[in-house]
């Protein structure tokens, strides 16, 4: 009997926490986490969760490097398709009800992934909704594949 698999590796992050210092501005933004995907690799997003305690904008940036090096340990480069680096999803948080905290969830299938991502892939939340002075906390988790790209 033979058994068809995939070449494929379960991958993931969670991120939860508050700020010490605020993020002043709509155009600033913190790194909750980074994930580099292998040089001639694939990140399939089949679920993301988010919540936060106050009205919040988080985002899925994917930078494409282009000189070997550039990511550390992992090498990211050459990436293999044709997807421009720069945000790839914004999500927002409405303002939550009375110290209630808003939460979202998508789910994607191996066929029909929520993204398709390569390089090195930064997960954010953007100013200014965190401030210290409020308390609130943030949550961001996800999970997927990492795969060959002709996969």
């Amino acid at each position: 009997m033979v058994m068809e698999a995939y070449p494929t590796k379960v991958v993931g992050g969670t991120y939860g926490g508050s700020f010490t210092t605020p993020i002043n501005n709509s155009t600033s933004s913190r790194v909750m986490m980074n994930y580099v995907v292998p040089a001639g690799r694939q990140l399939k997003i089949l679920f993301m969760r988010y919540s936060a305690g106050e009205a919040a904008q988080f985002q899925i940036k994917q930078t494409n490097p282009t000189l070997i090096g550039q990511t550390g340990t992992v090498e990211a480069y050459p990436v293999v398709g044709s997807v421009p680096q720069g945000i790839r999803d914004r999500m927002r948080i409405p303002t939550a009800a009375a110290g209630q905290p808003s939460e979202h969830t998508d789910r994607g299938r191996f066929e029909e992934p929520i993204h398709v991502l390569e390089g090195s892939i930064d997960f954010l939340i953007v100013g200014p909704s965190p401030k210290p002075s409020t308390g609130n906390s943030y949550f961001f988790s996800w999970w997927g594949v990492d795969q060959p790209a002709d996969v």
